[in-house]
């Protein structure tokens, strides 16, 4: 997306790394439960798993990890950024981000 502004559904995105900050503090989302082993799923069964989810949609996703890094007061990774830009969105969406979340 290389417009001069981010979607709709980037800012629930990003909405929703910033309640992740607050709630989980920015941990790595949850692997899927196909692709953990018997014994960490009994472990899930027994105390449970509060990580987020990670979103369907990779951009989506890279936005929400963005979000929450910036939120928690993180500097996101140059990984990060060039996901992000990879993706389409621009340094000027980022700091609309940034400057959303101050």
């Amino acid at each position: 997306m290389t417009t001069a502004h981010l979607s709709r559904e980037d800012w629930l995105a990003v909405k929703i790394g910033a309640e992740d900050a607050a709630r989980h503090g920015c941990r790595q989302p949850a692997a899927p439960r196909e692709e953990l082993g018997w014994f960490a799923r009994a472990m899930l069964w027994l105390v449970g798993d509060d990580r987020p989810r990670a979103l369907a949609n990779p951009r989506l996703e890279a936005v929400r990890r963005f979000t929450c890094a910036t939120r928690a007061g993180y500097r996101p990774s140059v990984a990060l950024i060039s996901e992000l830009h990879g993706f389409g969105v621009m340094p000027n969406h980022l700091a609309a981000i940034a400057e959303f979340l101050v």
